[in-house]
C-alpha cells in the first residue's frame, strides 16, 4: 500500500484515516476485498446525465451463475431491484486463487511493443505547449538500490535526464490510469488543475481546470452493529458449511457471537449481500430528507473559495441524487450478510464531497486527501436511520431471526444509551470511517462548466493527446465495490475507441 493518510476530519472529532491505494502490479484490485459487483441501473443512467456512452456490460458475466443451494435471492441485484442477492468474489473457481487485472491482462501476455516498469513512479506529463508529449518518470527508491527492488521489464527506452529521471516519449498519447487519488496528482503537477493551487506550488500552468481533485467521492463504513446471541445460526448454508461449500473453511460457530467480523462471514461463507434504498430504510422520512436535500444551496457547504464551476456541477449532482433518495432501488445502504447477528453497512452514496491536492509543502510526497465527510449534515442523518433499520431487522417486531436465534442478550454496540438520533450521531462521530477504498470522481467526465476534467471522448480539456480512464472519472460513485464498473468502463474504451 501507498504510505497516505487523510487530513482530520473536522466532522469526525478530528480523527484521521488511512488512504489504501494498491503499489503493486494490479493496483489495488490486487489487494481489495474480492467483491465484484454491478450498480444498480440508476446509478449507471445517474451518469449518462453527464455523458452518453452508458456503461452497460457486453459480456454476459454471470452467465454460468444459473444455481445457487441453500436459498433463493436474486443472483445480481444490477438488475434494477435492490434486495438480497448474491455477490461473487472475484476469484478463480477451481484454485481459489484471486482473479486481478495483472492474471486477467497482464499475466501471459507476449508483446514486444508492451512495456511494465515496476518500482517506479510517474512525476508528470510532459507537454509541448499543448500537447502531451510523454512523461517523467523516476526510480521510487535511490538509483544504486533500483535494480534490487523491482523486476523490470522495461527496455531501457527513453532520455535519461540524470539521478534515475527519464522522459518516455508519446507517439500516439498518454493514458493516465494512476486512480482516483493519484490521477489528479500526477495532472496537477503537469500543469492541469486549478490555477490557483498550481500557482502556490510554483508549477507553470498548462490548462486551468478547477475540477482536477475535486468531486472526491467514496462509501463510508458505518460501525458494526452487533448484538449477543445464545444460540448458533442453525442455516448451514448462511454459515459457509464446507458440505455446501466444498474447498472453503468456513469460520467456528461459537454459541456466543460477540467477537467475529461480518466480513468473515461474508467472504468465507456464502457472499449475501443486502442492498438497499432510502424508502426502504427510512420508510418515515425518506420524502422528507429529500426535500431538506433539494432544497439546500449547492455551494451551502462547501468551502466559501470553491471555483463556481464545481458549485455548478454539485448541483447537477444534488438534482440526481434527491430523485435517487425517493427510490427504493437507488442504493444508500450495502452490507454483507452471514449467519451471525451483525452488520456493519456501507453508506453508498454520501452527499458531501472531498478533494485531492498537492502538498504545497512537498509537491512529489503523497497528495493530500480530504474526504470532508459529514460537511453535508444529511450524510450523518442518512447514517443514522440505517443504523435503526437494522435495529429493526434484527429485533424489530417484524424480525424472523427469532425463530433461529435467541438475542435476549441485548445490543453490545453502540449498546443501550444509544436511542436518540443525536446520541446515535455523536457516536458515529467517533466510529465511522469514511472510506472502503472506493474512491472516485476527481477527474470527472463531465461538461467543463460543471467541473468536468475529461470529455467524451476521455481527452483532458484544454490539451491534446491526453486521456484519463480509471475510477477518477466517474461524475457520481456507483453504488456497489468499483472494480468491476471499472473493467466495464476499460471494455467501452476498447469498443468505443479501438
Amino acid at each position: 500500500m501507498y504510505n497516505i493518510t487523510s487530513v482530520p476530519q473536522v466532522n469526525l472529532n478530528n480523527r484521521t484515516f488511512p488512504v489504501d491505494v494498491g503499489c503493486i502490479v494490479g493496483g489495488s484490485s490486487a489487494v481489495n476485498a474480492q467483491g465484484f459487483q454491478r450498480g444498480t441501473k440508476r446509478d449507471y443512467n445517474n451518469c449518462t446525465d453527464f455523458l452518453t456512452h452508458q456503461l452497460t456490460f457486453p459480456v454476459p458475466i454471470y452467465q454460468a451463475l444459473r444455481e445457487y443451494t441453500g436459498v433463493e435471492v436474486p443472483i445480481d441485484h444490477s438488475v434494477g431491484v435492490l434486495g438480497l442477492s448474491w455477490t461473487p468474489r472475484s476469484m478463480e473457481p477451481i484454485s481459489f486463487n484471486r482473479s486481478y487485472s495483472r492474471s486477467g491482462h497482464y499475466d501471459g501476455l507476449n508483446r514486444d511493443n508492451y512495456h511494465l516498469i515496476t518500482a517506479t513512479r510517474v512525476e508528470r506529463v510532459v507537454f509541448k505547449g499543448k500537447t502531451a508529449d510523454g512523461v517523467e518518470i523516476s526510480p521510487r527508491w535511490p538509483v544504486e538500490e533500483h535494480e534490487g527492488k523491482g523486476k523490470s521489464k522495461d527496455k531501457g527506452k527513453g532520455h535519461n535526464k540524470g539521478n534515475g529521471k527519464r522522459v518516455i516519449k508519446a507517439r500516439k498519447e498518454v493514458i493516465l490510469s494512476a486512480g482516483a487519488i493519484h490521477t489528479p496528482q500526477i495532472l496537477q503537477l503537469s500543469g492541469v488543475g486549478p490555477a490557483s493551487l498550481l500557482k502556490k506550488a510554483k508549477i507553470p500552468v498548462v490548462v486551468d481546470l478547477p475540477g482536477v481533485g475535486a468531486n472526491l467521492q467514496d462509501h463510508a463504513y458505518e460501525p458494526l452493529l452487533q448484538f449477543n446471541c445464545l444460540y448458533p445460526i442453525v442455516y448451514p448454508y448462511l454459515r459457509g458449511d464446507t458440505n455446501t461449500h466444498p474447498g472453503t473453511t468456513p469460520p467456528p460457530h461459537p454459541e456466543v457471537n460477540t467477537t467475529i467480523p461480518p466480513n468473515s462471514d461474508f467472504i468465507y461463507g456464502p457472499g449475501l449481500l443486502l442492498m438497499i434504498g432510502l424508502p426502504v430504510i427510512s420508510p418515515a422520512r425518506y420524502q422528507t430528507l429529500s426535500a431538506t436535500y433539494l432544497a439546500q444551496s449547492p455551494g451551502q457547504f462547501f468551502p466559501p473559495d470553491t471555483h463556481p464551476t464545481i458549485i455548478a456541477g454539485y448541483a447537477q449532482q444534488q438534482r440526481l441524487y434527491a430523485a435517487g433518495m425517493l427510490d427504493k432501488n437507488f442504493a444508500f445502504s450495502a452490507t454483507g450478510l452471514g449467519g451471525l447477528p451483525v452488520a456493519a453497512p456501507q453508506l453508498m452514496h454520501g452527499l458531501s464531497r472531498g478533494t485531492v491536492t498537492l502538498n504545497l509543502s512537498s509537491p512529489l510526497s503523497e497528495p493530500i486527501v480530504d474526504y470532508r465527510f459529514a460537511s453535508n449534515p444529511l450524510d450523518l442523518e442518512i447514517v443514522a436511520e440505517n443504523l435503526k433499520f437494522f435495529r429493526r431487522f434484527f429485533t424489530g417486531p417484524d424480525s424472523t431471526l427469532k425463530q433461529y436465534v435467541n438475542l435476549t442478550l441485548g445490543e453490545t454496540q453502540p449498546g443501550p444509551g444509544y436511542e436518540s438520533d443525536e446520541r446515535l450521531k455523536d457516536w458515529l462521530r467517533d466510529n465511522l470511517v469514511p472510506s472502503v477504498y472506493h474512491p472516485s470522481g476527481t477527474a470527472a467526465k463531465m461538461p467543463r462548466e460543471w467541473g468536468g476534467v475529461v470529455s467524451e471522448g476521455l481527452e483532458v480539456y484544454g490539451v491534446k493527446r491526453l486521456s484519463v480512464i480509471d475510477t477518477s472519472i466517474f461524475p457520481t460513485i456507483v453504488g456497489a465495490a468499483t472494480s468491476m464498473t471499472v473493467y466495464a468502463a476499460a471494455e467501452k474504451v476498447c469498443f468505443f475507441f479501438p
